[in-house]
């Protein structure tokens, strides 16, 4: 099997950087897609020159022609048709975050297992060039064990960020989202991160201050600190909102630094969707020197690229994608328990959040 199949449900604002990873030479072709929105569904189909096009998803699914499928749709949708998707036997890469609730994230969980069939959580930093060096230079030990990790986001000007309203506004209604803006929709990118780099998490304690913003109520500014499981070893995020402040970026107006602290030197990431475009990307501190790594593509178009380059592979090499079901539902607990401990003003372990 030299491509695979693909169908594509949803194809809203982020599919198009989804189908930056079907060009030249992909290991996949999207050979059909679908979405309830017609407008979008006929502009995707005219862009990408795709021969089938659903209004029903299950159409999608009943088709022989399709052989794995992608979800990109609204978080309350991904429950439903991911377990579908599993059931009608095709591998299924899911948008993050996998679902809205721990039930969801089990019936998922239970679908794949239950019929055989590859469940991956999509989670595009865990496949940014920048990002993935920093983990192989931590594995080698390069700056001696890891004792903790921080991270600084901001959100800042919308000017020039052409995405429509409508694909803004649900990711402000948690009874759309799952969850805060900031902490289950965005965040989740960052508190996976957190468990890919350096293991599982214990428990948590955060602030968050709730305000309004041009779609809804904001999650922000948020400050959440973290202990690892097993180990004197933490970490701590801070996510700000600057509105007046121009992002340099061509993607969203937000990015994201990360500073990892080993026994012996550190480690910087210096961009993710890139605004310090001066910087070089990483940097190690160890011994007294300092070492600079650029010798990477920085385009956070990449992450996409690869990510969606990795499920493919794994569909024709018959091999797990990650994240798995089971680390998606951890970073959700994850998103969860920093929620819980900012409403209820008190630590929260992870293993606390047993239902939503």
């Amino acid at each position: 099997m030299s491509k695979i199949n693909v169908g594509i449900i949803g194809v809203g604002h982020i599919s198009g950087k989804h189908y930056e990873g079907y060009k030249n030479d992909s290991p996949g072709r999207i050979v059909a897609i679908s979405d309830v929105n017609p407008e979008y569904l006929e502009q995707r189909q005219k862009e990408w020159g795709i021969e089938k096009a659903y209004s029903d998803y299950r159409e999608l699914l009943a088709d022989p022609n399709v052989e794995a499928v992608e979800v990109i749709t609204p978080h309350h949708t991904h429950a439903k048709i991911g377990v579908d998707v599993l059931e009608a036997g095709k591998p299924l890469s899911l948008q993050k975050p996998m679902a809205m609730t721990l039930a969801e994230c089990d019936a998922l969980i239970d679908a794949s297992k239950r019929t055989g069939t590859m469940l991956r959580v999509f989670e595009n930093f865990r496949y940014y060039p920048p990002l993935m060096k920093a983990k192989e230079m931590l594995d080698a030990g390069e700056i001696g064990e890891p004792l903790s990790m921080r991270m600084k986001v901001t959100l800042g000007s919308l000017k020039g960020w052409n995405v429509e309203e409508d694909r803004m506004i649900w990711r402000h209604n948690e009874a759309l989202c799952g969850g805060g803006r900031v902490t289950f929709d965005y965040g989740y990118h960052h508190f996976s991160t957190a468990l890919w780099l350096l293991g599982d998490v214990e428990k948590v304690h955060s602030w968050i201050t709730h305000s309004k913003s041009k779609y809804g109520v904001l999650d922000c500014p948020l400050v959440a600190t973290w202990k690892y499981k097993d180990a004197e070893k933490y970490g701590s995020h801070e996510a700000i909102f600057s509105g007046d402040m121009l992002v340099r970026s061509k993607y969203f107006p937000e990015d994201e630094w990360f500073e990892i602290t080993g026994k012996r030197g550190f480690i910087w990431v210096n961009r993710c969707s890139s605004m310090l475009l001066d910087k070089p990307p990483v940097v190690m501190y160890r011994d007294g020197t300092i070492t600079e790594f650029s010798d990477m593509d920085t385009d956070w178009i990449v992450s996409f690229k690869n990510g969606v380059h990795d499920f493919c592979n794994a569909v024709i090499e018959g091999r797990q994608s990650h994240l798995t079901g089971e680390e998606g539902k951890r970073v959700h607990q994850f998103c969860k328990a920093i929620e819980r401990s900012a409403k209820e003003n008190r630590e929260i372990k992870l293993d606390e959040i047993v239902s939503d």
